[in-house]
């Protein structure tokens, strides 16, 4: 009786783990809008940001977006380009690592050089 249930508890595992991936295959945030802020953001050169799936319910914005080469410039553009990423909707509140970098000819920068944090939740309370 008890190897019973062990088997049913077993195969009822996979159909969960299932379930739980088809209903966490959107991403949490539109790479297109986030994209298109970004770049109306004034100062911007470029932008390359992609929205990523690193497992079931882990998501992140990676890229880059071009700055000014004047270094007070670029951080006050950089910190406007968070700002804009923590403006788009978001369809889930799973939170999303943001791992996209500055770059000008002053260096590169992340959102710990601006005092901003790391995750598109608390980006979005930061912002708020």
């Amino acid at each position: 009786m008890i190897i019973v249930t062990r088997r049913t508890a077993l195969l009822g595992i996979p159909a969960a783990l299932i379930g739980l991936s088809a209903c966490s295959s959107e991403p949490p945030m539109d790479e297109a809008e986030v994209n298109r802020r970004v770049s109306q953001v004034e100062g911007v050169t470029s932008v390359d940001i992609v929205v990523e799936s690193s497992g079931v319910t882990s998501w992140s914005l990676s890229g880059t977006i071009g700055l000014p080469d004047d270094d007070a410039q670029a951080r006050a553009v950089y910190e406007d380009c968070l700002r804009a990423i923590a403006s788009v909707p978001t369809l889930s509140d799973v939170p999303m690592g943001v791992y996209v970098y500055g770059e000008s000819a002053s260096g590169q920068l992340d959102p710990a050089a601006v005092g901003a944090p790391d995750r598109t939740t608390r980006l979005k309370e930061h912002f708020s």
